[in-house]
């Protein structure tokens, strides 16, 4: 099962190296240029100004006289201020934009489409921010597992070729007698015993290294299907299984531009 799992992962790295023989990864970049596109870093609140910084599912954070401010959770901002906070460029690139460097595909229109309508689907300014950069943020973690898991399969595959290597090495061998005292060849059995019991330590090892690997997988595996479980409350279909495909670059403008007017 595990070869199935890292030949799976194969195909999709062998797949996205073949698109981009011919052109350079599709990488999406927010438009700051666009007559559309918020240029403006500054955020004034009720009780607090400055430059945005950081824009995350865990709020914001404001830095003032080249100070970071405690961060500010987006459900304790007014409607002026969250609509305030769609026009400046951090913000707006956080909302509209989500880079990969994987190249486009058609998942992107699908995927373009479900985020569009969970947006429409909020109940309040507030939650359409906050439900979009939870998916983001998810999307990006699915990548960069994703990601990992091809390395991690075939290191898992070769601690277990190790492991069987030395375990059957240590298998072949005679536990050899305890050297007491008295018996001929006193020497020869200590020697023969400190090498069994090297041979051991080494086994344990290799197997230790073996079993870590592979939980690395698995835990890269659950990984998967508990972002697809969890982006799937939301109404973001993702793989939660192998075969898995990367996150395309996505852009998601036109709702925010909606928000702004």
């Amino acid at each position: 099962m595990k070869i199935r799992y890292w030949l799976a992962c194969s195909l999709v790295a062998m797949d996205l190296v073949t698109r981009s023989q011919g052109q350079p990864a599709s990488i999406a970049i927010p438009d700051l240029g666009s007559s559309d596109a918020p240029t403006n870093a500054s955020l004034v609140l009720s009780n607090v100004s400055g430059e945005l910084r950081v824009l995350d599912a865990q709020g914001l954070v404001l830095e003032t006289n080249f100070n970071y401010l405690p961060r500010i959770k987006l459900s304790d901002l007014s409607s002026d201020e969250l609509h305030a906070l769609l026009n400046t460029k951090v913000a707006y690139s956080a909302l509209t934009t989500f880079p990969s460097l994987y190249g486009t595909n058609g998942q992107s229109a699908v995927l373009e489409s479900q985020l569009r309508q969970i947006w429409h689907q909020g109940t309040s300014l507030a939650d359409k921010i906050q439900t979009r950069l939870e998916i983001l943020e998810d999307l990006r973690e699915y990548n960069i597992t994703i990601a990992l898991l091809p390395g991690s399969m075939a290191a898992a595959d070769q601690y277990e070729i190790h492991a069987d290597a030395v375990n059957d090495r240590v298998a072949s061998w005679p536990e050899p007698e305890w050297p007491e005292y008295g018996f001929g060849n006193r020497e020869g059995r200590h020697e023969a015993w400190e090498h069994w019991e090297r041979a051991n330590v080494r086994a344990m090892a290799a197997n230790g290294q073996a079993v870590a690997s592979e939980q690395q997988v698995e835990g890269y595996l659950a990984k998967c299907a508990a972002l697809s479980a969890r982006l799937a409350t939301h109404g973001v279909s993702v793989s939660a299984t192998p075969p898995f495909t990367f996150i395309p670059p996505l852009t998601l403008k036109v709702e925010v531009d909606q928000e702004r007017r």
